[in-house]
């Protein structure tokens, strides 16, 4: 595997000299109640959070010691179905899953130790129901240690590697979003190259490629929303 993708270091060095902004937040007012309703048990939790979230926001909420490994879930998956009204359903059909809070706890443990390859590893090999690596590598960002690299890895972040940076890629599947730890750890190991080199957290490569890969391949690009 290649060590730099100029592409991407360019738009790093740009982001920066612009200002270094941060992801815009997302207002999740419009899903609130999908969100109170579905879960009672954390309805006091859920309607005290800010009408809009961010990526900072998250990080100490999944920081807190007073937060439940539950409570981090949520607030992980708040952020990421953000005003899509399906969000609270399809996370309460992960959560009635009868060991998913057993599960979430060892993933939890294994990302605030900065092992998230060995976390993402035990989410492949311990499925939570309707749980995917888009979304189950959130919840693993969120609860690593900034200076680790722990990167999230959805569809579009996939698409830019396969157009763009295939070639620091070799041998390595960038064809599919099913789980899969040799990709994910080529991908931790290639963002925190990129880290070291431009002097920034490996959340914030993340963020950047997110930025370029929306504005490439989403149909409506806003940086709002993951």
């Amino acid at each position: 595997m290649k060590t730099l993708n100029t592409d991407l270091s360019r738009e790093i060095k740009l982001w920066k000299k612009t200002g270094a902004r941060d992801q815009d937040p997302v207002d999740w007012t419009s899903t609130r109640s999908n969100w109170v309703e579905g879960f009672p048990k954390h309805s006091s939790f859920l309607k005290n959070l800010p009408s809009e979230i961010d990526r900072n926001i998250v990080r100490e909420i999944c920081s807190s010691v007073s937060t439940s490994v539950l409570e981090k879930f949520l607030a992980t998956m708040v952020w990421g179905y953000s005003d899509r009204g399906y969000g609270a359903y399809r996370v309460s059909k992960m959560l009635a899953q009868e060991n998913s809070k057993e599960i979430l706890s060892e993933v939890l443990s294994l990302a605030n130790e900065s092992k998230p390859i060995e976390a993402y590893e035990f989410l492949k090999n311990n499925r939570v129901h309707n749980l995917g690596p888009s979304y189950g590598t959130k919840f693993i960002t969120f609860n690593t240690p900034r200076e680790t690299s722990a990167p999230i890895l959805d569809s579009l972040i996939l698409l830019w590697l396969k157009e763009f940076a295939s070639g620091e890629f070799d041998g390595v599947n960038l064809n599919t979003m099913s789980w899969n730890v040799k990709t994910y750890s080529a991908y931790c190991r290639w963002i925190a190259i990129h880290a070291e080199k431009d002097a920034c957290f490996p959340d914030e490569v993340e963020l950047v490629l997110f930025r370029v890969a929306e504005e490439k391949f989403a149909k409506a690009s806003g940086w709002a929303g993951k």
